[in-house]
């Protein structure tokens, strides 16, 4: 399943976002649905932007101070641990732990390095809810310049395409996309994505009722306020922004799963890790 880590590097059994951490054998089963955090700490196919090796690791340590507010506004977050190793092994992983969290009542939050950690947690979600949307809030769209071309493999640049094209969800949404590759012809009136340009609630009715995984690539933010991302694009969103819409999210749809990713590890930004963490804590509030 890959390694799991219980190197808290200095937090004291304090886990991504203040969550508390549990051994996953140990996990309790819940019947209200609480945010299972557990991270993946290697990149899994990047193509595109700098390494984020160490991004999980670097997210929990420094997120680890919101166990406060986390203690009093989200009890029942657990964090299970961090994956390392192989990149096959660690992919396998993230699907058991996602099962597990599945099986034991909770919403599996995946937080990772590279984007493509979202693809296994979103593919489990599918297998496990019918009729699942997938959303994900990104300055790209992740779906590589031609559809057909897979010479090489599910990466960060294309993994969506593979979703999308693939039936496993009813839509595939983007929110947030603005980098200027995403105006290409090539994503024209065929491009298997819906994409919502403003990061507004107000465009987004007609995910109402929907069941949802959530993946919050943090470049969608702009990068005055997170410039430790690796492809980083201007005239991007507000946390405030990007909260509110999860938020919305939260509020007018069923949150099956999650993930945030591409925080690059750099003490000198470390304040990215809270504000990652306490966007991906609006959508599952127990």
């Amino acid at each position: 399943m890959g390694e799991e880590l219980d190197d808290l590097r200095g937090t004291e059994l304090v886990g991504f976002g203040g969550a508390s951490v549990v051994a996953l054998d140990a996990l309790v089963p819940t019947v209200s649905p609480a945010a299972c955090f557990f991270g993946v700490d290697v990149d899994l196919s990047k193509r595109f932007g700098d390494s984020s090796d160490g991004a999980a690791a670097f997210v929990r340590q420094w997120s680890a101070r919101m166990h406060p507010w986390a203690r009093v506004h989200r009890p029942s977050a657990v964090d299970v641990g961090i994956l390392s190793g192989e990149p096959a092994d660690v992919i396998r992983g993230a699907s058991e732990i996602a099962s597990r969290a599945f099986a034991s009542g909770y919403v599996p939050v995946a937080v990772g390095c590279d984007h493509t950690v979202s693809y296994p947690v979103a593919m489990t979600a599918a297998r496990r809810h019918e009729d699942l949307t997938y959303v994900y809030l990104d300055a790209h769209l992740d779906l590589g310049l031609h559809l057909d071309d897979s010479s090489d493999g599910v990466h960060n640049g294309n993994f969506v395409a593979a979703m999308a094209v693939g039936g496993a969800f009813r839509e595939v949404v983007n929110i947030g996309a603005r980098a200027w590759t995403t105006y290409d012809d090539v994503y024209g009136a065929d491009c298997p994505v819906t994409v919502v340009r403003e990061v507004d609630p107000a465009g987004l009715s007609a995910l109402r009722g929907r069941k949802v995984h959530v993946s919050l690539d943090i470049d969608v933010l702009d990068p005055v306020y997170v410039p430790n991302t690796g492809s980083r694009e201007p005239f991007g969103a507000s946390p405030q922004q990007v909260r509110n819409v999860l938020t919305w999210l939260a509020d007018n749809c069923a949150v099956v799963s999650a993930d945030v990713s591409e925080v690059l590890p750099d003490p000198a930004h470390r304040t990215t890790a809270e504000i990652a963490m306490r966007c991906v804590h609006e959508l599952v509030k127990e």
